[in-house]
């Protein structure tokens, strides 16, 4: 009967040996699968991140051309008070420092313009110097 236990123990030993096998191989085969899909799921992740970056750096450049746009209009503008404001400071000036000597009687080139004018026209009316 100790032989009979002992090839019993031999059998369930060979047997249990050959299940912690089957086990370890199925263990490793779905740690594998497991690795994968973790894998997988990391690069879908970091695929969707550079996505999402790619559209926030697009949006950026378009809002800084159309930033920078803004500021150029802003400028021209400026530029062209500027520009008016310095014309018209400078014609008051002018008319101010002309003002000043046609008191003093002497004529402006716009006065001497209009009296030239003026003659040109008296001197063409008949009757006048008939």
């Amino acid at each position: 009967m100790a032989n009979l236990d002992k090839s019993i123990v031999e059998q369930a030993t060979k047997t249990i040996n050959e299940s912690k096998k089957e086990i370890n191989l199925d263990f490793k085969s779905m740690q594998k699968a497991i690795d994968e899909s973790n894998q997988k799921k990391s690069e879908q992740f970091k695929e969707g991140l550079k996505q999402m970056r790619d559209i926030q750096d697009e949006k950026r450049t378009v809002n800084q051309e159309l930033f920078n746009k803004a500021l150029l209009s802003m400028h021209k503008e400026e530029e062209e008070k500027r520009t008016v404001e310095l014309e018209k400071e400078k014609s008051r000036a002018l008319a101010k420092v002309e003002a000043e000597y046609e008191k003093r009687g002497v004529k402006s080139s716009k006065t001497q313009n209009l009296d030239n004018s003026y003659r040109s026209m008296l001197g063409n009316l008949r009757g006048l110097d008939d």
